[in-house]
């Protein structure tokens, strides 16, 4: 039995750049609207598979997790990492308990009738507040470092294995990043 075989499209090389773990966005920027200038399918010479296909590309390289992946795939591997990646299971728990519990306090808002008791929950929600922002500096501290092992992993060869993992941690801080952001949000819309 025959396997196909799939033929990965190099977005890098679509935007003439080199294959790099770390790219400069606004470079990516200025090459992408560059290009769908050409491409654009209102244009005459424009393609609407071309101007999909760019519109790929900077969706892939413009996002660490997307673009790590996608050079691992350019570098001979899956596009799933076969290690066992562990997150900072410190920020992840942290993560989950302030979230649900932000979201526990704006639901108990509307049981509450009594001024002492709405005192108390403004009370509760201010140390909650304060211990989202104090999460929200440290996750942004561990998105430098994973920033940092990312534009590290450019002056050495490309492990495929390697990119991959560092893929996922940077899945996991981007999610925890956007789920602390929304509770503070939520929190400052009170």
């Amino acid at each position: 039995m025959r396997r196909k075989l799939f033929r990965v499209t190099d977005f890098f090389h679509e935007f003439g750049l080199e294959r790099c773990a770390w790219i400069d966005l606004d470079i990516l920027k200025t090459k992408y609207h560059a290009l769908m200038a050409e491409a654009h399918p209102d244009k005459a010479s424009g393609s609407t598979t071309r101007s999909t296909l760019l519109n790929e590309g900077r969706k892939t390289l413009s996002s660490h997790p997307h673009r790590l992946r996608h050079l691992a795939a350019l570098l001979g591997a899956g596009t799933e990492s076969t290690a066992l990646v562990s997150p900072d299971w410190n920020l992840f728990s942290r993560t989950g308990e302030l979230t649900h519990r932000a979201s526990a306090a704006m639901e108990k808002k509307a049981s509450l009738s009594s001024p002492i008791a709405k005192a108390v929950w403004h009370a509760e929600l201010s140390q909650l507040d304060s211990d989202l922002n104090k999460l929200r500096d440290e996750i942004t501290a561990h998105m430098n470092n994973l920033e940092t092992r990312t534009r590290q992993a450019d002056q050495y060869p490309h492990d495929p294995a390697s990119l991959l993992v560092l893929a996922e941690e940077w899945t996991f801080a981007t999610r925890w990043a956007q789920s602390t952001s929304s509770a503070i949000t939520a929190l400052s819309l009170r």
